[in-house]
């Protein structure tokens, strides 16, 4: 993978790098446990109830996307996780008839804009458009934990494996139990140790 100029495979975005550490917070009334939202670039003019700034950090530059996201979690269809070069975890998403459409509505009307993919209101990814995208498939490249994979997985059945989705649910779920249990008690045996003694 060619940094900014390069088109990822099955992507139908490019990525375009770095980003300086930052967020955008969606306000919600009951947030679900992960949100995978993708915004387009919008303009200043449009003001800050509309549009919200994020940094890039090569090429450095100052960008302002909309708040009111393109497409979100509630629109995927299907996934499929795989390990990225930063080591992190990437995703491509298969999104349903209604995310298809808003992909391809976008894609055909803002080619070479700037869209920015934010996980639980953190900026993941910044992708630039590089063509039109008709079958609802977008790569996510990197930016995702993996607790926030297992969480997809819970919700979302694997491209090609949909008949296999109650078996990944139920190991999903047993995954997301044993790191919860194994956080707990790391927690724990960081609050009970005890304090060095004073250097005299």
């Amino acid at each position: 993978m060619r940094a900014y100029s390069a088109v990822m495979r099955n992507a139908h975005f490019l990525i375009l790098l770095l980003l300086v550490p930052g967020a955008m917070h969606a306000s919600e009334k009951k947030a679900p446990l992960i949100t995978v939202r993708v915004h387009a670039e919008g303009s200043e003019r449009e003001g800050p109830s509309f549009v919200a700034p994020i940094e890039l950090a090569y090429p450095a530059k100052r960008i302002f996307i909309r708040k009111v996201p393109i497409v979100g979690e509630n629109d995927i269809a299907a996934i499929l996780p795989f390990s990225s070069a930063d080591g992190s975890l990437g995703c491509t998403l298969k999104m349903d008839a209604d995310g298809t459409q808003k992909i391809e509505e976008h894609t055909t009307t803002a080619r070479d804009a700037i869209v920015a993919v934010l996980i639980n209101g953190r900026i993941a990814s910044a992708l630039r458009v590089d063509r039109r995208i008709n079958d609802g498939i977008i790569t996510i490249p990197s930016g995702f934990l993996p607790e926030e994979i297992l969480v997809l997985q819970t919700k979302h059945p694997t491209i090609g494996k949909e008949k296999e989705f109650q078996a990944q649910k139920k190991q999903a779920l047993a995954s997301l139990s044993k790191a919860a249990a194994a956080k707990k008690k790391t927690e724990k045996k960081t609050k009970t140790k005890p304090s060095p003694p004073p250097e005299p």
